[in-house]
């Protein structure tokens, strides 16, 4: 028993020796080793690195008043249509960007909001030849040209193709132009 005591006694000193020699051989930071704060600080670098080499994106809001005297009845598009200047349309925001458009409606006793084109909106009113109530559709939309002059053209189209004399009312529109 004595013997087996002698081992286990020589073993743990073996290795109490071996661990407390190698701890003292080393330090706290050694040249393989990265301290917290260093991550922190070389990650913060990079992060400022890509941002200087990256674009942000960018975006430009363009707000257009259409009157009601603007507004042109296309009769083969059975339509009303008015065009509009857009120079702040350049091919980054037309090629890998996006423009979206937007309608500001304002409601009867109510409040202002502005809706996303195309805005769709389903009215009635009674017919003055038989009286009976008629249900249509009223689409307010815009399409975008770059070429040669950067332009917006603004639609509204009546589901029964009809021309409303009312449809052309002054519209306030925004466009949001993001490359």
């Amino acid at each position: 028993m004595v013997k087996s005591l002698f081992k286990a006694a020589v073993a743990s000193l073996l290795f109490a020796f071996v661990l407390l020699g190698g701890y003292s051989c080393s330090d706290d930071y050694p040249d393989d080793y990265v301290s917290e704060s260093q991550v922190r600080r070389m990650i913060e670098e990079a992060l400022r690195k890509n941002n200087q080499d990256f674009p942000f994106t960018l975006w430009e809001v363009v707000n257009i008043t259409v009157n009601r005297n603007d507004w042109r009845w296309d009769e083969n598009a059975a339509e009303w249509y008015a065009m509009a200047d857009l120079p702040e349309l350049k091919e980054d925001a037309y090629e890998v960007g996006a423009m979206l458009g937007y309608v500001f409606i304002k409601y009867e006793n109510g409040p202002e909001v502005q809706k996303l084109l195309p805005y769709v909106h389903t009215y009635y009113a009674e017919d003055n030849v038989t009286g009976e109530v008629v249900y249509f559709t009223e689409t307010v939309s815009a399409e975008y040209q770059l070429e040669g002059k950067s332009r917006v053209k603004f639609f509204i189209k009546d589901s029964q193709l009809a021309r409303d004399p009312n449809a052309p009312q002054t519209y306030t529109f925004r466009i949001v132009l993001i490359w």
